[in-house]
């Protein structure tokens, strides 16, 4: 059986938890599925999973997302005003590098431990990961994408790092992509999100109308034949 343990809700006490974070949809649950069993908390990313896991659990379970429009600022902007040491890694170096002088600029007092893009090889992984440790980094963001990246946040707990980490999928990719934020407020407030990424990135829409159903009917048969299980915290 595969547990699948599941937050609630954010809370900025989390910032304070030696703890690794990430998120599930119906596109990347197909990549936790096939994982083995880690210490990694998952929150849910959208409405459709945040949907279907508080009828299943019948608890209510709220949408979070390392985005802009749900925990990112509550994130990066309790970082700025705690005195929190982040360390970003992810995208294409030049990508990367746009990304972090768009968060100067937005939290000029963010104490940047470091950064490193996101095109390195496994042999790569553990300097990159000793670095993390060195930079005395109290949290880390990783956008690798589904599965990589909850790899490379615990293999980065397990060389010593001792903050929180949560993945961001491809949060500063998009974010080095815009001026301002990568969801126009309107397109936040309607809940357009999925198809609003569909039209700026179209190699997406295999994911929302393939990848979705299919995960959807996969996890709801796991559930029914307990062979997930399903542990809500707070």
């Amino acid at each position: 059986m595969i547990t699948l343990k599941i937050v609630r809700h954010y809370s900025p006490t989390l910032l304070d938890a030696n703890q690794a974070y990430s998120f599930i949809n119906f596109a990347s649950i197909g990549s936790f599925l096939k994982q083995t069993p880690g210490t990694v908390a998952y929150f849910c990313d959208g409405i459709l999973m945040s949907a279907f896991m508080s009828r299943v659990t019948g608890l209510n379970i709220g949408r979070v997302s390392f985005d802009f429009t749900s925990i990112a600022h509550p994130v990066l902007g309790s970082a700025e005003q705690l005195g929190k040491r982040v360390y970003f890694v992810g995208a294409r170096q030049d990508e990367l590098e746009r990304f972090i002088d768009k968060i100067k600029a937005r939290y000029p007092k963010l104490i940047i431990a470091g950064y490193h893009n996101g095109f390195f090889d496994a042999a790569q992984a553990p300097g990159i990961q000793a670095e993390i440790c060195r930079s005395k980094a109290n949290i880390l963001i990783v956008g690798l994408g589904a599965g990589l990246q909850e790899q490379f946040e615990q293999d980065a707990q397990r060389s010593g790092f001792r903050g929180v980490a949560f993945t961001c999928g491809g949060f500063i990719r998009q974010e080095a992509m815009t001026t301002h934020q990568y969801y126009p407020d309107v397109i936040n407030r309607l809940h357009l999100r999925a198809f609003y990424r569909m039209y700026r990135e179209p190699h997406t829409i295999k994911r929302y109308f393939v990848d979705y159903p299919s995960n959807f009917l996969q996890l709801l048969a796991m559930v029914v034949r307990r062979k997930v299980k399903i542990n809500v915290g707070e």
